[in-house]
């Protein structure tokens, strides 16, 4: 029952934001960002430790305008949601108004290689969905929200777009395979913090990030083609479509060599629009040692990364 009501409450949600005026959008994501930034300061705290460890060197001032400027960028990521979800997706894909570096994906796409489509937080990377599932067949994987109430409305409403959703498991990972070894297309968020046991460290931003291996060892296994990709929101509310190549060395048959390629790649993704990077996910989540960073605690927590980052 209380499922049922939290299904039909995050629906009512949606379709409230689906209908919203982009100008009325703004606002409520500028009292959203304002409200995150002086009541509830947990966003706000891990945005700011993530700019102060990828840009060491940036004055102050300009690291907290960034931050700011991305509590607005991911309030209004929020409020675009219900126009991901709930529009007809003809109406939706309109809301790209350019696509620049399309001829990269022509690039990977010239055989029957599988492509595997490197996708950061940042922009609307469902979007980026909509589009390539309207023109190949696409394979993603799905994780679960941690609010299983409301799982079944995010479910319903990728599902609708055609992509094919595998779990985040050893079933998901075997499907993932056969869709590459077939000449097909995955797409995945490779800048999660992923389990201990599935992840290796490489630098992000000159940092040792515990990064995910899934996405490097598919393409190692299956022969497969990279390419990045972002939907970058415009002032008016639409969308430009970016491609970018990925590093040769994302290629290397040595693995670290390899996720240092891919996170060098998405580094390249971010700093087209740094504000609109999901900077409050706790993405430097373990220290080189495996222990937790302490995103809220004293600043000399991060001394044993900060000594190897500067060796």
């Amino acid at each position: 029952m209380i499922k049922t009501i939290v299904n039909y409450a995050g629906l009512a949600l949606l379709y409230l934001f689906a209908v919203m005026p982009h100008g009325l959008m703004k606002i409520l994501a500028r009292v959203s960002a304002w409200l995150m930034w002086h009541v509830n300061g947990r966003l706000r705290k891990i945005g700011i430790r993530n700019l102060e460890i990828c840009f060491p060197d940036m004055p102050v001032a300009e690291r907290t305008q960034l931050a700011r400027k991305s509590l607005y960028e991911v309030s209004l990521s929020i409020l675009h949601v219900g126009r991901t979800w709930i529009w007809r997706l003809e109406r939706m894909e309109q809301q790209i108004s350019r696509v620049v570096g399309e001829e990269h994906l022509r690039a990977v796409t010239t055989d029957d290689s599988g492509i595997v489509v490197l996708l950061p937080h940042m922009g609307n990377w469902e979007l980026v969905n909509i589009f390539l599932t309207r023109r190949y067949q696409i394979t993603s994987l799905y994780r679960q929200p941690k609010s299983t109430a409301f799982s079944d409305v995010v479910l319903n409403a990728r599902e609708r777009t055609g992509a094919r959703l595998v779990p985040a498991n050893a079933s998901g990972v075997r499907a993932m395979l056969t869709t590459l070894k077939d000449g097909n297309m995955v797409t995945m968020l490779p800048d999660q913090v992923p389990p201990r046991k599935f992840g290796k460290f490489a630098p992000f931003f000159g940092e040792p990030t515990l990064t995910m291996t899934l996405a490097t060892n598919l393409i190692r296994r299956t022969r497969a083609k990279a390419l990045c990709a972002f939907c970058k929101r415009l002032p008016d509310g639409q969308y430009e479509l970016v491609f970018q190549p990925v590093e040769e060395a994302i290629y290397d048959a040595d693995s670290e060599t390899a996720l240092a390629a891919m996170n060098r790649s998405l580094e390249r993704c971010v700093m087209d629009c740094p504000e609109q990077y999901q900077w409050e996910y706790k993405r430097f989540k373990f220290l080189p040692n495996l222990q937790k960073r302490d995103y809220f605690g004293d600043r000399n927590h991060n001394s044993e990364s900060l000594g190897q980052r500067q060796a």
